[in-house]
């Protein structure tokens, strides 16, 4: 079974275009996906929100588990709300009727606190997924892109790989290859996703750097 978690170096760095990429790759492999927001925080009630976005775009259905008004943490947001915490055992539970090809989109980074003892990480071990980190092309990145990595080996994740994303403009080639060997031997880097605002035509010029995960 594909389980994939998508985690980032930071909020907004591209996660759910990748989500929707890899859903989309795997669509093309005759999988039949479902893309999954654990958390979704800085949204009413009503408005759409990642997955239902990432699903439009590949064509795929979609499942949010929670949601939360405050743009934060999951802790801070449910705290803010004054409602439970989110636990990492029940995402994982609420996942457990799915038997295709998931796809799991975090809420920031790997670390990014569920509650006062559980972060995203610890749906990824719970869950047994296959970590995607997505790295957003600006200065940094390396740092943030590492610690992830050192964190998720700490952890016990299995990392299928990083994609790097040229998430506000575009980016020197020169860089873009600094970043890839700052992480050569530490995480397989599948490709980047080059600069475009037109988010639909992104996914699909992206989703072939998925393709070898599945041949």
């Amino acid at each position: 079974m594909h389980r994939y978690f998508i985690t980032g170096t930071d909020t907004d760095v591209g996660k759910t275009r990748v989500t929707a990429a890899l859903a989309l790759s795997m669509k093309t492999a005759g999988m039949n996906p479902t893309i999954v927001k654990l958390v979704q925080t800085g949204l009413a009630p009503g408005f759409r929100g990642d997955a239902a976005r990432a699903g439009a775009l590949a064509g795929v259905r979609s499942v949010e588990l929670a949601r939360f008004e405050k743009a934060a943490d999951p802790w801070s947001a449910a705290l803010a709300q004054r409602v439970p915490e989110v636990r990492a055992s029940e995402l994982v539970d609420a996942l457990a009727h799915l038997k295709d090809a998931v796809v799991a989109e975090g809420a920031g980074g790997l670390m990014v606190p569920l509650n006062g003892r559980e972060h995203f990480g610890h749906v990824a071990a719970l869950g047994k997924f296959l970590t995607i980190l997505v790295v957003g092309l600006k200065l940094g990145c390396m740092n943030h892109a590492l610690l992830t990595i050192s964190q998720a080996q700490q952890g016990g994740l299995p990392l299928a790989g990083a994609v790097l994303v040229e998430r506000w403009t575009a980016t020197e080639q020169s860089y873009r290859a600094d970043v890839e060997r700052s992480l050569s031997g530490k995480i397989d880097v599948l490709g980047t996703i080059r600069y475009n605002e037109d988010e639909a035509a992104s996914v699909l010029e992206s989703a072939s750097i998925f393709d070898r995960l599945f041949a």
